[in-house]
């Protein structure tokens, strides 16, 4: 029979148990717990050879027993500081049930039992390893390195434990505690630690040893949070009290753990045969030249990056599938996700993968979309595990695992990463290596996965810097990388290709080839040959645009009027909100609503995915030309990327070349005849005319003044701050037309190359943008988790939460979340059945200088049925704005406050919501007011 000293412990407990468990006891001993979570993580890692790679070459080629045991007695420890009597005594009624006395009252749970645990160990156990041998006769010599393996167990809740508590050890009964955990962690080694586990340490040297455990630290607390969670699912591991030999309940709670991986989602699927790039892409009878490269490349069994350059609708996409397709089935990757820019080209990216991911994979793996629509998400709810049923007791300080499990899944932008199959914004991976909460389970989510960045070149310095930092750790742990850009400089693809091999210890050769398309891969396996390929692309994307530059509005709007009376269809690209919204209202009265369309970030996300789908219905690959005729889009960046429209006249505000090579690639798009019907014939010329891209720019000057651009449109002064760069730019295009593919290397170095000159009356501002870049580079170094240092806590930087942790820089935003006020009742603004996912629907990103914070309620009735909407958002409401809005003559009206400037209050602002405009600032507010009434 077990010692009963620590069958004396709960570990979990429910206030109240639900009706089909009303004979289950109300808590789960701790002992058990703990063996819970270890035997998921024993099976996950049996079950996944990537993780087993990463562990096992690290630790000098442990054999394939001994290693799940060794990660199994750490993971076990994790929650160690729940034997604490301040812990314990949080249910003060079980408590003295189990114990036979109240717990002692000078022993207040301030600090987490995650710290607890960490500080037991680094102050008792640590040295009662050393003195007992647990690992040999180099114990002593081992525990520099073994503290890495607690810190990263007792991080589970998704941050490393703290360390700088004082008087911790007053939380700890001295007598009852400390015989308890002897006696848990005697009996624990017994059943884990055989001798050739006990000897693991004493495979590498002190030191190496040491460098080992601080840099796989990442990885194993990313699985303990994963295991505390399946673990923690009554589910599949229902509350036990009967004491029973340790190694009796760990074979039962490794019977579990099998059921609950193959119920979750999480393991890596089948290994799918090679296919052939019809077999995917059977819709596509031609592969072009970058397309048929991936088909033929040889591959390495190791990690391996790519870095595909080309057009712009030379089939990248298709492309990088092919690639992360062979890659997988060679063995050489277990799953892939795909970052993109935007929510909206996430979106467009779905459409396109959704099509052949049945294809990818041996039996069935989930495809997430980490911004998707409604039935995608349902279908992936169907498909990750659920966190089991809720055990909350408000009485516990801590968040329950279920808890915390259960606010992960309800966002589905970090879901996607723990999928075989994820697509979504590129922000979900970079958030893999920020002090950001939960981070390690991010980085597990992509180990040995193909990761494809596409648009690397919308990458501003913070993000370069970031993605450099996830590129190093990827490939630390066997993944390989595909980056996609229509055009990158030089610069900026030796900085990405050096950050891989940094991560696998090695050095890339330099660049060389300044040929456009090309394709650069490099193989940790041959470290000194970097391959660079030129090629050619599709015949009928080579062609010569025309480009127009103009500095009169009038000009533009006239030539827009021109070509949409002619039957042609327009889009608009601006490079402000306030600026598209400006350009829509010239309009409104010339064009009726049903041809005429605004697309920009500030709509609801349901709205948003609308105007995507009527944009793609009405301008992409199959539009006719009765969908196409005479219609206008104005649209932000947003319809820049990835979104697969085809216009017959393009409008831009002059941005960086860069940007306007993206936006062109929008122009003439798909070969169609002079009505615009698509070709059958793929490889067919485009019989539309000439293309050509109209600039909408400052007047041209040769010695331009420093504030050229800033007077022409001072809104978009600030989103390309460099106006140098928008000076070289509009000199590039003096030469009236873009020659594709040719022309593109030579345009982005003659504004982003190290010899571009930048002409007097633009330095001081060149200057400044030069110093933010490196300030944004700076601030990425702050931001970043240092894989040198390992999973611990910094003095300097706290962990935020993933809701606060800066992905990008940039304006601060906020979440803004509308709902509407109907019949008394705060409803959400996409208001689908039961509200499932409707507010990640009903939510939109704004400044916080225009919105901040929610305006306070007056009315009692009104103010409480906002307080108790707000405990139902996620997180409770903590990182989101409420905008509730009421109907005032046939339209949506609300009002918050905007983020106070210094010594002055926060400012309240009135807006206005509509699905056709989106959210607008109410410039009269006392008028539209006055004829408002509460719902």
């Amino acid at each position: 029979m077990a010692d009963p000293r620590y069958f004396s412990y709960w570990g979990k407990a429910s206030s109240e148990l639900p009706p089909d468990r009303a004979h289950s006891p109300g808590w789960h001993s701790l002992a058990y717990h703990c063996l819970d979570v270890a035997a998921v993580a024993d099976q996950y890692l049996r079950r996944t050879p990537a993780l087993q790679i990463l562990l096992r070459q690290s630790l000098g080629n442990v054999d394939e027993d001994s290693l799940p045991r060794w990660l199994a007695f750490w993971i076990a420890l994790h929650d160690l500081g729940k034997f604490a009597e301040s812990f314990q005594g949080q249910k003060p009624d079980l408590f003295q049930a189990l114990r036979d006395r109240p717990p002692a009252p000078g022993k207040p749970y301030r600090i987490r039992h995650d710290s607890l645990g960490w500080l037991y160990w680094r102050d008792i156990l640590a040295a009662q390893a050393e003195e007992e041998s647990w690992f040999g006769e180099g114990s002593a010599e081992a525990t520099d390195g073994l503290n890495w393996w607690l810190r990263a167990v007792t991080g589970h809740h998704g941050q490393p434990p703290e360390s700088s508590h004082n008087f911790w050890e007053s939380h700890f009964d001295r007598r009852d505690d400390n015989a308890a955990i002897a006696r848990f962690v005697a009996d624990l080694s017994e059943l884990l630690l055989t001798d050739a586990v006990r000897a693991i340490p004493g495979r590498l040297d002190e030191e190496a040893f040491e460098h080992t455990s601080k840099l796989l630290s990442w990885w194993v607390a990313g699985v303990t949070v994963l295991a505390d969670w399946l673990g923690s699912n009554t589910d599949f591991f229902p509350y036990r009290t009967d004491p029973q030999p340790l190694s009796e309940y760990w074979a039962y709670a490794r019977k579990q753990a099998r059921r609950a991986l193959q119920s979750s989602g999480v393991l890596p699927p089948g290994r799918q045969e090679e296919l052939g790039f019809s077999d995917l892409f059977s819709a596509i009878e031609t592969p072009s030249p970058l397309q048929e490269w991936v088909c033929r490349a040889d591959l390495s069994a190791g990690p391996q990056i790519y870095l595909l350059e080309d057009v712009t609708g030379a089939g990248k996409t298709e492309a990088a599938v092919m690639l992360a397709h062979r890659l997988m089935a060679g063995g050489c990757a277990d799953g892939f996700f795909i970052g993109l820019p935007t929510m909206a080209t996430a979106n467009a990216m779905y459409r396109r993968i959704d099509q052949v991911q049945e294809r990818l994979f041996v039996g069935f793996a989930s495809l997430v979309l980490a911004h998707g629509q409604r039935k995608l998400v349902d279908y992936f709810a169907k498909s990750v595990f659920r966190p089991g049923p809720d055990e909350e007791d408000r009485r516990q300080l801590d968040e329950t695992a279920s808890a915390r499990c259960a606010a992960w899944l309800a966002d589905r932008n970090k879901s996607a990463l723990l999928a075989p199959a994820g697509v979504g914004t590129v922000d979900q991976a970079l958030l893999a290596v920020l002090h950001s909460k939960h981070q390690s389970l991010r980085l597990l989510g992509l180990l040995r996965k193909v990761l494809v960045v596409d648009e690397v070149h919308a990458c501003d310095p913070y993000m370069q810097r970031v993605l450099e930092t996830l590129l190093e750790f990827h490939a630390q742990a066997g993944g390989s990388a595909i980056l996609l850009s229509a055009t990158l400089p030089e610069r900026m693809k030796q900085s990405l290709l050096d950050a891989f091999a940094r991560g696998r210890g090695q050095a890339v050769p330099r660049i060389r080839e300044s040929a456009y398309p090309v394709v650069c891969a490099w193989h940790s396996a041959a470290p000194d040959l970097l391959q660079e390929t030129p090629l050619a692309t599709r015949p009928d994307i080579c062609r010569e645009l025309a480009v127009r530059y103009v500095s009169e509005e009038s000009e533009v709007i006239v030539a827009i009027e021109q070509a949409l009376a002619a039957g042609k269809c327009v889009c608009w690209m601006r490079n402000t909100v306030f600026d598209a919204l400006a350009a829509h209202a010239k309009f409104t009265e010339k064009l009726p609503p049903e041809r005429l369309t605004l697309f920009h970030g500030r709509f609801a996300y349901v709205d948003r995915l609308g105007t995507e789908q009527d944009i793609l219905e009405s301008f992409g690959k199959d539009s006719n030309p009765k969908s196409r005729a005479g219609k206008l889009v104005i649209a932000t960046q947003v319809a820049e990327q990835s979104l697969d429209a085809d216009w017959d006249l393009v409008v831009s505000d002059l941005a960086p070349i860069d940007r306007l090579i993206q936006r062109a690639g929008r122009l003439q798009r798909h070969p169609r005849d002079p009505i615009g019907m698509r070709l059958a014939d793929l490889a067919a010329r485009d019989q539309r005319g000439t293309p050509c891209l109209w600039v909408f720019g400052p007047a041209w000057s040769d010695e331009p003044h420093a504030r050229w651009f800033k007077e022409f449109l001072p809104k978009a002064a600030g989103v390309y701050p460099h106006h140098g760069q928008l000076w070289l730019t509009a000199k590039a295009l003096r030469q009236g037309s873009i020659a594709m593919p040719g022309g593109a290397r030579p345009l982005i170095e003659s504004v982003f190359g190290p010899d571009a000159d930048i002409p007097k009356g633009l330095e001081a501002n060149a200057n400044r943008a030069e110093g933010e870049r490196y300030g944004q580079m700076s601030e990425a170094q702050r931001n970043i988790v240092k894989r040198e240092a390992g999973y611990v806590r910094s003095d300097v930087i706290d962990w935020w939460s993933e809701a606060k942790t800066p992905s990008r820089l940039g304006e601060a935003t906020t979440t803004v979340v509308l709902v509407r006020w109907e019949g008394g009742q705060l409803c959400p603004w996409a208001g689908y059945e039961g509200g499932r996912h409707a507010w990640a629907y009903s939510s939109l990103r704004m400044a916080e200088r225009l919105i901040a914070a929610s305006f306070e309620e007056t009315d009692p009735v009104r103010k409480a049925a906002v307080d108790q909407l707000l405990l139902s958002l996620p997180g409770k409401g903590k990182w989101s704005v409420l905008l509730p809005l009421d109907e005032v003559a046939g339209e949506w009206i609300g009002k918050a406050l905007s983020r106070p400037e210094e010594g002055k209050a926060a400012q309240e602002k009135v807006w206005r919501y509509s699905s056709e405009l989106g959210l607008v600032e109410v410039q009269a507010p006392n008028d539209v007011l006055s004829g408002a009434s509460p719902a």
